[in-house]
């Protein structure tokens, strides 16, 4: 019957269940749940709140010293400032950007953009993608020996075709992401030690970090309305 599939079933009140034994009246409720009504099933959920109460001692800090929840700031929402910003490939400072999520995160969700490795893997690019003109005479030789090849170090691609990145940051925008991140996930020099390529992580970093607030630039200029950040 319902009533049985919406009954409550807690390890703590069958020992067979707490200890890892399977309890057969727990099965056959989760059974009966599933067989429910979507309607039967919200309801069942909802049966199960339950109020919280906390009893423990809270300790307030002293004057001045008590750390700022970043989140709960209030602040004026300056979105044509901070957007001619961006536009200028400048950078808002952190208390506008705080000001202007934490406002907007009370209209809407805001996005973060997707897998990069994955978007780049669509491409299917091979050894001399990766090179491109800057490294295709590099001939490093790993521990082992072995010509080290440079394909599948995504990051190198911000040398190497630098207006794919830059397009892929604006894909991510045009489908309605607030923020992108650089292409500069393995951008450290024990990443990049991998590939004999230490001497070039902060130029990497710098020209990942300018391609993606160029996307951002562009983006933003055409909808001012809607900033994006990198």
């Amino acid at each position: 019957s319902v009533d049985f599939c919406c009954e409550v079933f807690h390890a703590s009140d069958h020992p067979t269940l707490a200890r890892g034994t399977p309890d057969i009246s727990a099965i056959m409720a989760a059974k009966l749940f599933k067989s429910a009504s979507p309607e039967q099933q919200i309801d069942y959920l909802r049966s199960l709140k339950c109020e919280v109460q906390c009893d423990a001692e809270h300790i307030m800090p002293e004057p001045g010293c008590e750390a700022l929840d970043v989140c709960r700031l209030e602040g004026p929402q300056e979105t044509q400032k901070v957007a001619e910003k961006i536009i200028a490939c400048q950078t808002p400072t952190p208390t506008e950007v705080l000001n202007y999520f934490n406002n907007e995160l009370r209209k809407r969700i805001c996005f973060l953009d997707g897998g990069m490795g994955t978007r780049i893997q669509a491409e299917k690019l091979e050894e001399a993608d990766y090179r491109g003109d800057r490294f295709k005479d590099f001939n490093e030789i790993d521990a082992n020996g072995v010509p080290v090849s440079l394909k599948g170090n995504n990051d190198l691609l911000i040398f190497s075709k630098p207006d794919m990145v830059r397009d892929i940051h604006k894909e991510y925008f045009a489908a309605g992401s607030d923020i992108c991140e650089t292409n500069t996930f393995n951008g450290t020099t024990i990443s990049q030690g991998e590939y004999k390529m230490q001497p070039v992580v902060y130029e990497l970093n710098k020209k990942g970090a300018e391609l993606a607030k160029q996307a951002a630039a562009d983006v933003t200029k055409a909808e001012p309305h809607k900033p994006r950040f990198v």
